[in-house]
């Protein structure tokens, strides 16, 4: 009977004991494309002239095509989302905010052979989620824990790159002039909360309201002002002190 009972119990953990150690393994690979060089550009879209379309609430049928740009060549344009190339010019990880404020849409990491491997995603109504994804399959962490719209990833996050270029009929590739950089956090990036919660102090206690009282969302975009043994203290864009926050719970912005 013990045997059966310890057997049980085995069977319960196994999901979440699968859950970290794909978490853990991913976070690995993340944590290597953030460090690595990465050269950014931009997806924006083309009207039936070949002009970049300026207006960020575009109608879908004034878009023709689309094109990849450079910071050099983005001045106005509306830029769908930002991609980061590694040296082989591979896409490593892709970002996108909502059109209407800065919050986040969805960011993706994905592996050097195009598959998606991370991805965070903000429906914008208090309704998010992440999801870790290797061979063996998803590993989806969605928020309210009672929503059931437990496929909302497929709208915010895609599967692989090749997905991309089929969508957007386009080729992926890094532009000559492209302006490289890495996502090692230093103190005055700017970055996305990618939590609902933060805490008072490192390993303290958790909490939806800032040191001011701000409401603390996911996907809001914040300032790094001080960073400490893995955490990170953040401030909101208008530099009010908000909390601290575990490096692996926000996603710096360049």
């Amino acid at each position: 009977m013990r045997t059966i009972i310890i057997l049980y119990i085995l069977c319960l953990l196994s999901p979440y004991t699968f859950a970290q150690s794909c978490k853990a393994t991913i976070q690995t690979e993340i944590d290597a494309i953030n460090e690595m060089p990465l050269w950014i550009a931009y997806l924006v879209p083309l009207d039936s002239l070949g002009e970049v379309i300026n207006n960020e609430y575009m109608e879908f049928n004034q878009v023709h095509s689309y094109k990849i740009l450079d910071d050099g060549q983005i001045k106005n344009a509306n830029v769908l989302f930002t991609m980061y190339f590694d040296r082989d010019n591979k896409i490593r990880k892709v970002f996108k905010r909502w059109a209407d404020g800065g919050a986040l849409h969805s960011i993706a990491y994905y592996n050097s052979n195009g598959r998606l491997i991370y991805g965070a995603y903000n429906k914008g109504d208090e309704t998010h989620g992440k999801l870790y994804a290797d061979a063996s399959g998803f590993h989806i962490e969605h928020f309210p824990d009672e929503n059931e719209c437990k496929n909302c990833f497929e709208a915010y996050l895609f599967l692989s790159t090749k997905c991309i270029e089929a969508q957007y009929n386009i080729i992926l590739q890094s532009l000559p002039n492209a302006k490289r950089t890495n996502f090692t956090p230093q103190v005055g990036d700017s970055a996305i909360l990618c939590s609902s919660y933060i805490y008072s102090l490192p390993n303290g206690e958790k909490t939806i309201k800032g040191e001011d009282g701000i409401a603390v969302k996911f996907g809001m975009p914040v300032v790094i002002s001080k960073l400490t043994n893995g955490w990170c203290r953040i401030n909101s864009i208008f530099n009010a002190p908000i909390g601290y926050i575990p490096i692996q719970d926000i996603e710096t912005i360049k």
